[in-house]
């Protein structure tokens, strides 16, 4: 089963009756399992498309944690609390405004694109907040800001390489959410040779003129 089957299969089960303990661990596994998804984002070779792939992948942990905690909700709504989330982080995922913030508050030297870990930690730190959010609605931007603050910390050190290379492996046909495929460049025709020129007609064949 994929990642996304994964988590298509938890919004189906009802969890009105599940213990609070049950619904948090659930949505601990679910930011984990995003958070490693979304790393296989970071290292799509395009410039960007990191940023371009968190948005969904982020979405899709909103609603999938909202649905643990008795929040049903469409995509468009999901994606729209996560960047409210992300705006209370004080994250914005707009071009270059995604990059200054992002490694702001996680790397500074990160070179203008997220590192693995970082992506991780960042994704922790959102679905630490969506937890949050969806437990106590009435939570205040700053309150809601430190969980995510210390929620990052967290995700740093809760990020495994060993983890990550296994998630790999198991999904490794598997694209993210956002992404597309890029169709192969073709390779260039080689140039037809040119003709040969026709050799000038040899004098020796034209008629010669009669002279009376």
């Amino acid at each position: 089963m994929s990642w996304l089957d994964t988590l298509e299969e938890v919004r189906k089960r009802d969890w009105s009756s599940a213990t609070p303990i049950e619904r948090e661990s659930k949505a601990k596994e679910i930011i984990n399992i995003c958070g490693y998804g979304a790393c296989v984002g970071a290292l799509v070779p395009i410039p960007l498309a990191d940023l371009a792939i968190l948005l969904p992948v982020h979405s899709m942990m909103v609603m999938t944690v909202g649905h643990i905690y008795g929040r049903n909700m469409t995509q468009t709504e999901a994606k729209k609390i996560a960047l409210e989330l992300g705006a209370v982080a004080g994250l914005s995922f707009a071009g270059a405004a995604a990059i200054s913030a992002i490694k702001r508050l996680l790397l500074p030297v990160v070179g203008g694109l997220l590192s693995v870990p970082a992506t991780f930690a960042l994704t922790w730190g959102l679905g630490q907040a969506s937890i949050s959010y969806f437990k106590t609605p009435n939570q205040s931007r700053e309150e809601l800001k430190k969980v995510f603050e210390d929620a990052l910390k967290e995700g740093k050190s809760v990020f495994s390489p060993e983890a990550f290379e296994r998630f790999r492996a198991r999904h490794a046909d598997e694209k993210a959410p956002g992404t597309t495929s890029v169709p192969p460049t073709p390779a260039p025709e080689a140039p037809a040779e040119p003709e040969a020129a026709a050799p000038p007609e040899s004098e020796t064949l034209r008629p010669k003129k009669r002279t009376l």
